[in-house]
């Protein structure tokens, strides 16, 4: 064996080792962005295809507080109204619409949450239909 012939060797395997890991790299790179586009195109497509109105919502009938999750902003800050009163001048109307269902003491407006707050002698029941049909007719008329 030739002195020269070790290093040879060890060049070479050190060579198929770079090329070997730059592929790998370049492969976990294209798997990475594939997949990162999938997820960023499922994304929005779900974003467009909800509905405006009422996503899900959290009621209970041992509890007078019930949140109702929407599918687009309502408010860019949290506002809370505990009566009629307070409600701005500015209101579009929603916020007088729930409260005149009877029953709702409170509303607070938060982002993508519309939490209601309930007199005790009322069922969510009486108060639910009201509500997804405010929100619905708010957000398909105001949006």
């Amino acid at each position: 064996m030739s002195p020269g012939s070790g290093r040879k060797s060890l060049r070479k395997y050190e060579v198929t080792n770079l090329l070997f890991f730059l592929g790998l790299i370049l492969a976990l790179g294209i798997l990475v962005t594939f997949v990162f586009r999938h997820y960023g195109t499922r994304n929005q497509v779900i974003e467009e295809e909800s509905d405006l109105g009422v996503v899900s919502e959290a009621l209970s009938d041992a509890s007078d507080v019930g949140l109702f999750y929407l599918g687009t902003k309502i408010s860019e800050t949290q506002r809370q109204y505990r009566s009629r009163l307070e409600i701005p001048v500015t209101d579009d109307g929603l916020l007088k619409e729930l409260f005149d269902l009877p029953g709702v003491d409170e509303v607070t407006l938060d982002q993508r949450i519309l939490i209601i707050r309930k007199s005790g002698s009322v069922r969510w029941d009486a108060i639910r239909p009201g509500v997804r049909r405010i929100i619905n007719n708010h957000l398909h008329i105001h949006y």
